[in-house]
């Protein structure tokens, strides 16, 4: 690479060479350390690269093996030079353009993360904001160790995070912890709790101390089967296990919906604004705008924003932002109140049967509807009997025996 950048820069010439004895014209170049790449032979002729100077060294071994040399093209810097030297301004224009890209190169243009899965992208992007990593900043001025490091320090589900630069892009790679589960075990000792209020109706206790029976009225929380039970007769030491049985109960659940008893049609007219501008940041400059001047009443709003690129790895601070008003005309249209009740029915259904287990059975439910403001508002009451029980696992302050803890508050 850097060969032929010095090549281009030092100029060479692309040279074809005819005759009967190509191969005595090569062993005198050879021989004589000549300096040529990129030999092709084709149609009877040989065609190489040579520098300037390396193309005057070869004339003589042509004419000693009586071969034609002519040059087919001029390539580099002092050609292209040489034949734009009249051409002032337009020299000078190539040179300030390769001067603006490289001056916009140096300067990060957008800010990419990569990797998040439970974190927010945005809120990534805004803290490094916050740092004064965004958009705008010169590259050899940021500190992407430091960066890294802050987004560590901020997040604590960011095990390890890598920032580099792709062109004028800020690429932030993220890897996020694998959240550690709860592990409980068969012999973990809990509780079993009401997890909603309810009317025993069934109870069968595998392990633990029931303390409700089919007819008691529970509240959300209440323990329905103690870990805790007492070794031997009463006055006997307790010990701790898991709590396992089945508890099922009645329970209550109330949903609501509503929906209107009409819908909008929107139908579009002709009639469309369109405003585009140049965007440099905040700085707007307009450039094109649509003929009419009527203000629309009822329309929707079509916003289409690209940012200019000159390619994938390296885009620029330029945006192009086209606006749309697209006029329509609005019409109402009732909608009809039984098609309404069946939607709203099935929507409150399908979500009571979400809240519910498997194994719940909805015993009765009743749908009650009433209109508020042209609108069908629908109330579902049901009656479930579901297993109401839920484990709660015993804090080591609680597993402690009784007389360690009182010794502990003393």
């Amino acid at each position: 690479m850097f060969l032929s950048l010095w090549n281009y820069l030092k100029g060479y010439v692309i040279v074809e060479v005819s005759g009967y004895t190509l191969e005595k014209f090569m062993n005198l170049a050879i021989r004589h350390q000549n300096t040529f790449w990129n030999i092709k032979r084709k149609d009877g002729k040989i065609y190489l690269s040579t520098t300037i100077e390396g193309f005057k060294r070869l004339k003589p071994y042509a004419k000693k093996a009586r071969c034609r040399m002519r040059i087919v093209e001029k390539r580099g810097l002092p050609f292209l030079t040489f034949r734009y030297r009249k051409r002032v301004m337009f020299s000078v224009g190539v040179f300030l353009f390769i001067g603006c890209i490289y001056l916009l190169s140096s300067f990060v243009w957008l800010v990419e993360v990569q990797g998040c899965e439970r974190l927010n992208e945005t809120e990534v992007i805004e803290t490094l904001e916050e740092s004064g990593y965004k958009a705008g900043k010169l590259k050899a001025r940021l500190n992407l160790r430091e960066a890294e490091q802050k987004l560590i320090n901020t997040y604590p589900d960011i095990i390890w995070t890598g920032i580099k630069f792709e062109g004028t892009k800020l690429v932030v790679e993220i890897s996020e912890s694998v959240p550690k589960p709860t592990i409980h075990t068969e012999n973990a000792p809990c509780h079993l709790v009401a997890k909603n209020d309810g009317l025993i109706t069934y109870i069968a206790t595998d392990k633990g101390m029931p303390g409700v029976k089919k007819g008691d009225t529970v509240k959300k929380g209440d323990i329905l089967v103690s870990g805790s039970m007492q070794l031997g007769d009463e006055g006997g030491s307790l010990y701790l296990t898991h709590a396992k049985a089945t508890v099922k109960a009645k329970t209550g659940y109330a949903l609501e919906a509503s929906m209107p008893l009409e819908t909008v049609q929107k139908v579009y007219t002709n009639r469309v604004s369109t405003k585009c501008d140049l965007r440099l940041f905040d700085l707007k400059i307009p450039f094109l705008r649509s003929h009419t001047k009527e203000q629309y009443d009822d329309y929707d709003e079509v916003i289409t924003v690209k940012q200019f690129k000159l390619t994938d790895q390296f885009p620029l601070p330029f945006y192009y932002e086209k606006e749309q008003k697209v006029e329509y005309t609005p019409y109402k249209q009732p909608i009809n109140e039984e098609s309404a009740k069946e939607k709203l029915y099935g929507t409150l259904y399908d979500a009571l049967l979400k809240k519910l287990g498997d194994e719940a059975q909805v015993i009765y439910h009743e749908v009650v509807y009433s209109k508020d403001d042209n609108k069908l508002v629908a109330k579902l009451q049901a009656i479930v009997e579901e297993d109401i029980s839920e484990a709660l696992y015993l804090t080591p302050q609680e597993m402690m025996p009784q007389s360690e803890v009182e010794g502990e508050n003393e």
